[in-house]
């Protein structure tokens, strides 16, 4: 195809084609600055949202445990534990939980451990969720009554599977 065509047109062809091959395609390169950018904008951003405060290396251990409470709720009561093992039994009268007994020993928990906010619901897999809702909103708030107003009780729920009766040792309730 060359061949008929002059010796400088062959050269200024060539040049043609080695200068558009070196060209620069910038456009690929602000899109991977741009992603690159905004993923670090992210990434600042989520170390000052996510607040952590970590214990320096100096910093001595908690003085006093937590006081690990449990409410053990079965088809057939409610069990109240703590670190020393079960603290009190609710057990159902006409097929209903006692709410308000639970209520009231939490709220003397909270009295005497003011800064605990932890406690852990261990459910046994027949509990259905209304009550499970309704004992997470018993162990959340204590309702207001005339003289006293509404209160923060153990605001930080944790929740896991109720041992097996024949395990209940290891949680310090019997059976």
């Amino acid at each position: 195809m060359m061949q008929g065509l002059s010796r400088n047109l062959r050269r200024i062809t060539r040049r043609a084609r080695r200068k558009r091959a070196t060209e620069l395609n910038i456009v690929s390169m602000i899109d991977i600055l741009t992603v690159l950018v905004f993923f670090l904008l992210v990434n600042a951003l989520g170390v000052s949202i996510l607040g952590v405060n970590l214990p320096s290396s100096d910093a001595s251990p908690p003085q006093q445990q937590p006081k690990d409470l449990k409410v053990i709720v079965r088809p057939d009561g409610l069990t109240v534990a703590d670190a020393g093992g079960a603290v009190k039994q609710f057990p159902n009268a006409a097929g209903a939980y006692d709410l308000q007994g639970l209520s009231d020993l939490l709220g003397q928990i909270k009295d005497r451990e003011p800064d605990e906010e932890k406690i852990t619901l261990l459910l046994d897999p027949g509990v259905t969720y209304d009550t499970l809702v309704q004992v997470m909103d018993t162990v959340r708030v204590q309702p207001g009554i005339p003289g006293r107003a509404q209160r923060d009780l153990f605001p930080q729920i944790g929740m896991g599977d109720a041992p097996k009766l024949n395990d209940a040792a290891t949680v310090g309730v019997k059976p």
